[in-house]
This record gives structure tokens, sequence and C-alpha cells, in this order.
């Protein structure tokens, strides 16, 4: 008897040994399995980010080829653009050459007579339509005292261009002086004006009263003709909007970015973009103010020699491009543009819009205005101009800066949101730092505790220890049943059972453990973060109001501009005069 037991305990052994070999086995395998899953997920995770990489590069690379094809094209147009203007128009840059200068020569008396009247009849030849052109025939006969040719020469002139024509000879009188001859044809000039059409050489007006050029008559007669089309159209509430609205765009278009030291914010806060736009937002007047003191910083340079400053302000008049010239030089300005953002056709566009009026034919006297106040070296304005402009303008800047303020603090968001860590919460003013941690700290403690309370006795070893509970039952049953083999083999099953699920429940309290451990790590990191989070929004907040304050020491600034103070006195004149 006790052979056939020994026997059966040893089979039982045996089979113990096998199904513990075989549960090692299907473990290793199950972790290679695990392995292998997770190895293909990290492998597609990087195939994945790869490919997405190669997109990115490929839509950059399709980027900077479309960049690099419109600047390469925008380059060889500008050379057909002016290829054509010095095809077309080149001419005319001789007779702009000679007016000036010839005026000048014949002021030290080194040219004669005889050669100034045979180049400026020359000049008249090879340039056929150019107002120019026969005003210097008529200065040159003025010089020589012809008055029959000089007269059919002014007839000339004033038939091809008649304003510029009355700007031209005005400078011309006023350079030697003559200031009723000057005061007549700058009252021909002004009546003849129409305050909204005026075309550019408009400008050549406020330089003379900017620079002095103008002797007392001249300068009382555009004063007053000014502050009547000023005033005039100020009272059209339309007009004074486009130059409103024109100045907000100008004045936004400086704007500064956000320090690149807030980094934790834009990564917690889907609010950031609206926080950095209004944060930037808020960053032209400090811009506007600091460009407005710079212009009034400082004496300008005036000469006391009064053809001079005529000479400077005659520059300014003849060598600014005709109505002709005109479409060739906006596609040359449209392809600089181009040149200047590096291909990009949409930044260039934004440019070139907010440079339009700069470049119509004729506007209205606020719109000139403010073509000469933004100082574009394309409206030919010198600084004392720009000045002069400046503070004509002033109001519309204030009301334009004004509107941006208004709607900077309109935009400003009624709370701002922070998401991590699947915990997501409004911040307000009545929002306590205090409250916001407690709130994620006890969102991760209930999630941690969450997947504490996962780890359980149950799954395989409770159905083990289940099994074991049965199989001893079936031990019992043998040994009542006198079958000994079969009952110490059901005793080897149940405690090879219950000492794997004894196993796992002993290795419950250290899974619970380490979750507990990674969870307080986890908040630490989550609650550092916040706080960090916080402290750039107390930081952005307190930077945004002291930009924002600034409008009003912008708007302060330009209230105590008076124009009549940028508006020069002659050489020799009192101040006023």
């Amino acid at each position: 008897m006790t052979d056939p037991v020994a026997n059966a305990f040893r089979q039982i052994s045996r089979a113990v040994e096998q199904l513990a070999d075989s549960q090692a086995t299907l473990n290793q395998q199950q972790v290679v399995l695990h392995q292998s899953i997770g190895q293909v997920a990290v492998a597609q995770d990087h195939t994945k980010n790869e490919l997405l990489g190669l997109r990115a590069e490929f839509t950059e690379y399709r980027r900077r080829d479309e960049l690099r094809h419109n600047l390469q094209v925008a380059h060889t147009e500008i050379i057909q653009v002016r290829q054509e203007l010095e095809t077309n128009f080149g001419h005319f840059a001789e007779v702009r050459r000679l007016a000036t200068g010839a005026l000048q020569a014949l002021d030290v008396g080194i040219v004669t007579h005889g050669t100034m009247r045979q180049l400026s009849e020359e000049l008249m030849l090879v340039t056929p339509r150019y107002w120019l052109a026969p005003a210097l025939v008529a200065v040159a006969a003025w010089i020589r005292d012809d008055p029959d040719l000089a007269q059919k020469a002014l007839v000339e002139t004033t038939r091809r261009d008649n304003d510029k024509a009355a700007l031209f000879f005005a400078l011309v009188l006023r350079r030697h002086q003559r200031n009723e001859a000057t005061a007549r044809w700058l009252r021909q000039y002004t009546a003849r004006q129409d305050p909204t059409g005026l075309s550019r050489e408009f400008t050549v007006i406020l330089d003379a009263v900017s620079t002095g050029a103008f002797g007392h008559e001249s300068k009382h007669l555009v004063m007053h003709q000014l502050g009547e089309w000023y005033e005039r159209l100020a009272d059209d509430r339309d007009i004074v909007d486009k130059q409103v609205d024109r100045w907000a765009r100008l004045l936004d278009a400086d704007r500064r970015p956000v320090d690149p030291r807030y980094t934790v914010l834009p990564a917690i806060s889907p609010t950031w973009p609206e926080l950095k736009e209004l944060y930037e937002g808020a960053t032209v007047h400090r811009t506007a103010e600091e460009r407005f003191r710079t212009l009034f910083t400082g004496e300008l340079p005036q000469s006391e020699d009064l053809r001079r400053r005529v000479d400077d302000i005659l520059d300014g008049l003849v060598t600014g491009y005709d109505v002709e010239e005109a479409p060739l030089r906006r596609k040359e300005h449209e392809l600089q543009e181009i040149v200047k953002a590096d291909g990009d056709k949409t930044q260039a566009a934004k440019a070139v819009q907010t440079a339009a009026p700069l470049h119509e034919e004729t506007v209205d006297f606020l719109t000139l205005l403010s073509n000469a106040a933004v100082g574009d070296p394309r409206t030919g304005t010198s600084p004392g101009t720009q000045r002069f402009a400046v503070a004509l303008a002033k109001d519309w800047i204030v009301e334009g800066a004004g509107r941006l303020e208004a709607a900077n603090v309109a935009a400003q968001p009624a709370a701002v949101e922070f998401r991590l860590e699947g915990w997501a919460a409004r911040i307000d003013q009545t929002t306590g730092e205090a409250d916001l941690v407690a709130g994620l700290a006890a969102h991760i403690d209930a999630e941690t505790e969450a997947a504490v309370a996962k780890v359980k006795f149950t799954g395989p070893p409770l159905a083990s220890a289940i099994t074991a509970g049965v199989v001893l039952l079936l031990a019992l049953w043998a040994g009542l049943a006198h079958n000994p083999g079969l009952a110490v083999f059901f005793l080897l099953g149940t405690a090879g059972l219950a000492g794997w699920s004894a196993y796992q429940a002993r290795a419950l309290p250290a899974r619970r453990r380490e979750l507990r451990r990674q969870g307080e790590q986890r908040r630490a990191v989550a609650v550092a973060q916040l706080r960090g989070g916080i402290a750039e929004l107390v930081d952005l907040r307190a930077e945004w109001e002291r930009e924002l304050a600034l409008a009003a020491v912008l708007r302060s600034y330009l209230n105590r501009l008076n124009s009549t103070a940028f508006a020069a006195p002659a050489p020799g004149a009192k101040r006023g005069a």
C-alpha cells in the first residue's frame, strides 16, 4: 500500500512541478508579449512622430520654396520696372537735376546766360510733355531780362501743370525775396485748390510753413487757408473717422512682443493666446510716446540762408514723381514690400494697404496731413514738416490711441483658464491661490486613491484562492472515500494554489505604497507648475496695467503740442512773423 501511495505522491509532485513550470513559462510569455506590445506601440508612436516631422519639414520646405520664388520674381520685376521708368521717364531726371543747380550756379556767376538758355531749350525739346522744362526756359529768360520768351514759356508751363508751375514760380520768386509776387502766385494756387482733393505736391506748402521759407505776407495767407480747410473738414465726421481709423492701425502695427521668460503660463493656460494679444496690444502706447518724443527732441537744423531753405523745398517739388509715373512707382513699391517681407506676399499686401494713402493721386487735406505726419520717406517731408503735421493731427492720434485703449480693456478675459493633469479651473479676481492649489491637490489625490482602490485581491489571485478552497473540499471528500492518493493530490494542489494566492496578496501593500508615492510626486510637480503659472499671470497682468497706463502719458504729451509753434520764421524774421 505504501508503494502505490509513494508513487502517487511522486506523480502528484511531478504534476505540480510541471504545472508550476508551465505557469512560470506562461508568465514569461505574457511578460514577453507585453514587452512586444509596448515596443510596437513605441515604434508606432515613433513612426507617427517621424511622419508628422516629415510633413512639417515638407510644408516648411514648400513654404520656403514659395518665398524664395516670390523673392526672385520680385527682384526681377523691380529691375524691369526701373528699366521702364528709365526708358520712359529717364529724361525727366535730367530736367530735375538742372532745376535748382541752374539757380545756384547763376547765384555765384559761374554759368553764362547763353549756356543756361541753350541747355534749358535743349531740355525743352527732349521732354515735350514735362512741365518743368518750359519752367526752366522761363526762369532763364527772366534772369537775362527777356520778357517775351519768359511769357511764352510761362504760358506753356501753366498749360502743362498749373499747380506745380504756381508753386515753382512762387518759390523761385521767394528765393529772390520778391515777396509780393510770391504771395500773388500762392493766392492763385490756393484759390484753385479743393481741400477734399489735393495733389501730393501740396506737401510743399507744409514744408515751406515748417521751414519758414515764406515771407510774412505769404505765411499769413497760407496759415489762414490751412486753418479754414482744417475747420471745414474737421466737421465732416466721415473724413475724421478715416483719419482716426488710420492712426489706430498705424499705432497698432508697432506692438512689442511678450517677454520670452513666460514659459509656464503658455503651457497650462488655454487662455494664453488672448493674454498674449492683450499685452501686446497695450504696448503700442509706449512705442508711440517714445517715437513722438524722439521726433520732437532737439533743435532742427535750420539754415539762416533763405535761398538754401527754398532750394531744399524746390528739390522736394521737382524730384517728386509725376502723374504719368504713378502706376510704375506703385508697382515698384509693391515689389519692394515683397522684398522687405522676404517673399511673404501676405505681409507685403498688408504693408501696401497701410501705405495706400501715400500713393493716391489726390487726397483730402486731413489725409495729406496724416501722410506728412507719418514721416514716410515716400512723402518727401522733412522732420520739421513732420512735427508741424503731427501737431495738427494730434487730435486724431489721441482718438485713435483711445480706441485702441478701449478695445484692449474690453478684450480682457473675464477669467483665465488653467488645465493640467486632467484638472481645470477658471481664475478671476475672486479666486485665491490657496483654493486653486487645494483643488488641484485634491483632484490628484482623488485620482491616486482611485488607482489604489483598484489594487484589490481580485482577478486571478482571487480565482486561485477560491479554486484552492474547492480543491481542499475535494481532498476531504477523497479522504472520506478512503482514497489517500487522490486526497494527497488534492492537498498538494490546494497548497500550490493557496501559496500563489498568498504571494499575490502579500504584494498588494507594496503596489499601493508605490502608487501613493507616484501620486505624491505627481501632485508636487503639478502644484509647482500651477504656482508658477499663477505667478506668471500676476506678473503679466502687472506689466499689462503698466503698459496701458502709458496711454494717459501719450495723450498728455500730444495734447501739449501746438501747431503754431512749429511754423518756423523766415531767416532774419522774428518768431511769429
